[in-house]
């Protein structure tokens, strides 16, 4: 398999990780215990109830580029999200890269009734069970990594296991891909994650919020698209002000998903509240 990307070396990676853990907890064991999940929390009447755009904060103890938080208290984080007004969680469960963990993704679901995206390099079935069992009311679907049918496949299979498949372009090139499967739910990442190199470290933090904007400007589909009802439209990365918020306002977005700078907020309370206000 030839890596030059980021994202290729974490397809790498990520295979090896499931090939181990099926061999302890194979496919046909998850399906089983398909029963033992939690009730679904909707994710997208979780972000309609909310004034718009809602907000996604996200549990990232660290990223390619920097370390967020050091020994993080996940379950102090969590009660300021919810006391800030965050309508939903972002749990990163890649332990590589990120510091996250499956573990964690339980972890917050015991400890809230907010609805959570599991985020990960998601390439099938079983990571997609694994993140239900453990809580997860959504699932990040990369559009990098599919076709156009495959992407269609793996959207229908969230719907089977009862996850919201979050669908998510970082370059303008995917999404006619992601448009011609018409998605309930299309991420806009302002970091241009899938162009990044097998070592991210020194790209990671490029991107900028005006990808957003230009997108809805370019893209008469992507317009399109959102003029059916129900559709849900986020917009990913580099939001790190109420500054950025307006910048980006006539866009009709219906969340925002906050990581690095919330994580790194003084006072993730106020921060939050800030972004909304």
């Amino acid at each position: 398999m030839t890596i030059s990307t980021f994202l290729d070396r974490m397809r790498q990676q990520k295979l090896q990780e499931i090939e181990k853990r099926q061999l302890v907890d194979p496919l046909a064991a998850l399906r089983e215990r398909q029963a033992e999940a939690t009730e679904v929390l909707d994710w997208r009447e979780a972000l309609r109830s909310r004034q718009r755009p809602a907000l996604i904060a996200e549990l990232k103890a660290r990223s390619p580029a920097q370390q967020n938080v050091a020994n993080p208290d996940w379950p102090g984080i969590v009660k300021e999200y919810e006391a800030g007004g965050a309508a939903a969680v972002s749990v990163l469960t890649d332990e590589s890269y990120f510091g996250g963990s499956l573990d964690l993704l339980e972890q917050v679901s015991q400890r809230t009734m907010l609805p959570r995206l599991h985020k990960e390099f998601i390439l099938g079935e079983y990571q997609l069970r694994e993140g239900r069992l453990r809580g997860a009311s959504a699932a990040l679907i990369l559009v990098y990594y599919f076709s156009e049918k495959e992407l269609h496949e793996i959207v229908n299979c969230c719907v089977e296991i009862g996850v919201t498949a979050v669908v998510e372009c970082s370059l303008q090139e995917e999404l006619p891909r992601a448009l011609a499967i018409n998605p309930d739910v299309l991420l806009l990442n302002n970091r241009p994650i899938a162009a990044l190199p097998a070592e991210p470290q020194r790209g990671y933090l490029q991107g900028t919020i005006e990808t957003t904007l230009r997108w809805w400007q370019e893209e008469s589909e992507l317009r399109r698209w959102k003029q059916q009802a129900g559709k849900c439209l986020i917009s990913a990365s580099c939001i790190d002000s109420r500054a950025d918020v307006a910048y980006i306002s006539s866009v009709p977005l219906d969340a925002l998903l906050i990581g690095n700078a919330v994580m790194k907020a003084p006072n993730r309370v106020e921060f939050l509240r800030q972004l909304q206000s």
